[in-house]
C-alpha cells in the first residue's frame, strides 16, 4: 500500500502517486485478458499458445500483471496441506538468452526454492520436477522477442525446441508477450509459430482515424479524468475532438506517454486547482516525449496546426503498423 503521508512529506503530489498505480480496464485491456483466459483454460488439454504483441508503453505488461494478480485471487485451492500451487509462471526474458539461461530465469521467477545452477539436462529435470509438483498451468514470458532477435541467432533453434517441448510434455499453456520485431521473428519458426497461430492478440496505440478510434480514445481519456476526479483533482475536459487531437499529436496516442503527460501536469499544477491546458502545456515543454514535433507545443497552437500535426501523425502511424506485421 502506498503511504501517502510519507510520500506527500516529500512534496510528491499524492493524486501522482495514486496515478502512477492506476490501470484502466479499456476494451481492448479486456479483450486481451480473455485471450490469456481463453489460453490458459486450454492448459491440461494441450500445449496451446498466445501472442500478444504491440511496440512498447501500449500496456502489454500491464495486462500480464493485471491477468496473474485477478488470477490468484479467484483461487482458493492454491494452499493445501499437501502442497501450495504456483499455477502460473510469469518471466521476463533477458536480453541474449541461451537455453540455460531460460531454464534458469524461468525457475528464478518461481517460488523455486533449490540451487538454479547445474547443466542443462539438470536444470530440465528441475523444471520438470517443479511443472508436476506445483501444478504449472501457463507459462507467461515478457519481452519475447529478446531470445528471437538478430544477435541471439544462434540460440533461438535451441530455445524454440525447448519451449516447445515443455508445452507438449506438460500440456502447457504458453503467452508471449513483445514487440513486432518479435512475431517477425516468430513467424520464421514454423515449427512454433503453428502453436501460436489460433490466437494473437495485437495492441497498438489509440487512433483518430475513425468514429469508432475516436470513441475509445475518448473512453479512455474520460476514464482517466473520472479517476483523477476521486483523487480531488480536476482535468480540463479532454474528451471532446480539439482536446483529443491536441493529446494525440503530444503523445502519439501511446498509454505511457499519456500517463507521463498527465503526471507532468500534475506537477505543474498547485494541488487543489484544476489541470488546465496551460498545465498541460507546462508539462508537455518539460519532456522529450516526442521529438519530432521539435519546439511545436500541441496545447499552445491553434487548432488549425494541430490539426495538420494530426493527420501526418496518424498517417505515418498507420504505415509503421502495416509494416510491423510484415513478416517479408
Amino acid at each position: 500500500m502506498t503511504d501517502l503521508k510519507r510520500t506527500s512529506a516529500r512534496g510528491l503530489n499524492p493524486a501522482i502517486v495514486e496515478f502512477a498505480n492506476w490501470r484502466t480496464r479499456h476494451d481492448r485491456f479486456i479483450e486481451a485478458l480473455n485471450d490469456i483466459q481463453r489460453t490458459h483454460a486450454m492448459a491440461g488439454v494441450e500445449g496451446v499458445g498466445m501472442l500478444l504483441m504491440g511496440i512498447p508503453g501500449v500496456g502489454k505488461s500491464s495486462i500480464l500483471n493485471s491477468y496473474v494478480e485477478k488470477h490468484r485471487e479467484g483461487r482458493d485451492d492454491l494452499e493445501s496441506v499437501e502442497r501450495s500451487k504456483e499455477p502460473i509462471i510469469l518471466v521476463s526474458v533477458p536480453a541474449e538468452p541461451t537455453v540455460k539461461t531460460l531454464l534458469q530465469e524461468i525457475l528464478s521467477a518461481s517460488d523455486y526454492e533449490g540451487s538454479i545452477k547445474g547443466t542443462i539436462k539438470e536444470l530440465i529435470e528441475k523444471l520438470n520436477v517443479l511443472i508436476e509438483e506445483r501444478g504449472v498451468e501457463l507459462l507467461i514470458f515478457d519481452e519475447f522477442q529478446h531470445f528471437l532477435r538478430e544477435q541471439a541467432k544462434s540460440n533461438t533453434r535451441g530455445v524454440v525446441n525447448q519451449i516447445k517441448l515443455m508445452m507438449d510434455k506438460h500440456k502447457l499453456a504458453v503467452v508471449m508477450a513483445g514487440t513486432p520485431a518479435g512475431y517477425r521473428s516468430i513467424a520464421q519458426h514454423e515449427e512454433l509459430y503453428q502453436r501460436f497461430a489460433q490466437r494473437q492478440t495485437r495492441l497498438t496505440p489509440f487512433q483518430i482515424n475513425s468514429k469508432e478510434s475516436l470513441h475509445a480514445f475518448g473512453s479512455y481519456l474520460r476514464a482517466v479524468m473520472k479517476f483523477l476526479r476521486c483523487q480531488g483533482v480536476e482535468l480540463t475536459p479532454l474528451a471532446n475532438k480539439e482536446m483529443m487531437l491536441r493529446v494525440y499529436v503530444a503523445t502519439k496516442g501511446i498509454p505511457r506517454l499519456i500517463a507521463g503527460l498527465i503526471k507532468m501536469a500534475l506537477e505543474s499544477a498547485e494541488q487543489g486547482d484544476v489541470i488546465t491546458r496551460q498545465d498541460l502545456a507546462n508539462g508537455f515543454s518539460k519532456t522529450s516525449m516526442n521529438p519530432e514535433l521539435k519546439n511545436f507545443n500541441p496545447f499552445l497552437a491553434n487548432y488549425e496546426r494541430v490539426q495538420e500535426h494530426a493527420a501526418k501523425t496518424q498517417k505515418k502511424a498507420t504505415s509503421e503498423n502495416s509494416k510491423h506485421w510484415d513478416i517479408h
